[in-house]
Formats: structure tokens, C-alpha cells, sequence
């Protein structure tokens, strides 16, 4: 009957051994609970044995980000403005972007020749679209207003900084 009581005691140490967390201190942010106690009687001999269990889980608090990107998590925000190109001409004729967020220009051409589409803003932003191709160009977020996206040799479209999202 001891060899039952011993190999309990064992069970329950293996138990909360098992149970244990990391070897890592909790760190700015997070707190952590002293582990709580149990008592296990041994069936035949009345015996008790006191052994740690699972602490609670514990509550963490991200670290707070400081500079350009507090708040926007890994990366920047960008709104996407998608164009089509198609026999020279961009479709949607407009589309709208809300002011001062940057935006993802993106140009899929559908012709058979390359163009070069320009975004005017508070200066020229350049893509060259292969045929059949795409061409993606970040344009930062700018003031309230309407800024032409011109094709080399014809097509025109808006950017439209201030309105509501969308063609």
C-alpha cells in the first residue's frame, strides 16, 4: 500500500511539474500570479503532500509604439486606387481616396503596347506598365482636392483626395 501512496505523491509532482510555464520573467506589461497550492490525500495511508499547479494565465499589455507607425500596427496604412488601362484610356474615370492617407496607385494595362501613366500630385509620380502587365506606384497622402492621372498619348482619369472611398 505504500508503493500506491508513493507512486500518487509521484503522479501529482510529475503533474505539476508538467503543468509548469517558461523560465521567462514577465516582463513591462504583463502580470503573473503566484502559483496556487493543492492537497492530495494518499487513498490507504491519510497522508497529505502540498504540490504547485498551473498558475492562471497570465494578462499581457502590448507594448505601446512610438513614431510614424504608432498605430498602425507593421505597416503603414495605404488606400488602394485601381485603374484599368485599356486602348489608351483609364477606367474608372474617377476615384475618390480620403485626404492626407497615402495612396496605392495601381495601373493594369490590357494593351498590346507599354504606357506610362503620371499621377500629378504635389509632384509627378511615374509608372511604366508593360503590356498586359501591372504597374503599382505609393503616392503619399495628399491635401483635399483632384489630381490628374494622365496616359502618355491620350487616356486621363481623377484622383480625388478628400471624398469618399471608391470609384
Amino acid at each position: 500500500m505504500r508503493a500506491i501512496a508513493r507512486l500518487a505523491a509521484l503522479a501529482a509532482v510529475v503533474l505539476g511539474v508538467a503543468g509548469c510555464g517558461s523560465d521567462a520573467k514577465p516582463g513591462p506589461g504583463t502580470t503573473a500570479a503566484p502559483p496556487a497550492t493543492t492537497s492530495t490525500a494518499a487513498p490507504t495511508t491519510g497522508s497529505t503532500a502540498t504540490t504547485p499547479t498551473t498558475p492562471p494565465a497570465t494578462a499581457t499589455t502590448p507594448p505601446a509604439t512610438t513614431g510614424p507607425r504608432s498605430g498602425g500596427g507593421e505597416e503603414r496604412i495605404r488606400i488602394p486606387a485601381t485603374f484599368t488601362l485599356r486602348g489608351g484610356r483609364l477606367r474608372p474615370a474617377t476615384v475618390a481616396v480620403p485626404a492626407f492617407l497615402a495612396v496605392e496607385v495601381s495601373v493594369r494595362n490590357l494593351d498590346r503596347v507599354p504606357r506610362v501613366v503620371t499621377v500629378v500630385a504635389d509632384r509627378p509620380y511615374r509608372l511604366s506598365v508593360r503590356p498586359g502587365g501591372r504597374a503599382v506606384r505609393l503616392v503619399p497622402g495628399q491635401r483635399h482636392g483632384t489630381y490628374p492621372v494622365v496616359v502618355t498619348g491620350g487616356g486621363r482619369a481623377l484622383l480625388i483626395a478628400g471624398g469618399e472611398p471608391g470609384p
